[in-house]
């Protein structure tokens, strides 16, 4: 298992997690923590290596995290080929961390 931890950005320059070389990989969890006194807004994009961030990728949409709260995506595991990517943008910088938690197949 490893963990990947990622300062939630405004814009689409960085994955918050690229699936390595192999096999495969499980996203097990994923922890969004809003780091602030304000609610805020964000996009999550599950995207194939050849794709790029779109519609036909988003996961969700405008999800609202309280202040001060975390958001746990753990219902269904994502099962990503190498060079997938998951993408997460916020609507305010330094607002949202995200905590991915994978393990290789």
């Amino acid at each position: 298992m490893a963990i990947t931890n990622y300062q939630v950005l405004t814009n689409y320059d960085n994955p918050a997690f690229t699936a390595p070389a192999g096999s495969g990989t499980a996203v097990t969890v994923i922890y969004i923590t809003n780091k602030t006194d304000g609610d805020g807004t964000i996009d999550i994009y599950a995207v194939p290596q050849a794709g790029s961030v779109g519609e036909p990728f988003k996961i969700y949409t405008e999800l609202t995290i309280k202040a001060r709260d975390t958001y746990i995506l753990d219902t269904e595991k994502m099962i990503l080929d190498a060079g997938d990517k998951i993408y997460i943008v916020g609507n305010s910088a330094d607002l949202f961390n995200a905590t991915i938690s994978t393990i290789g197949l």
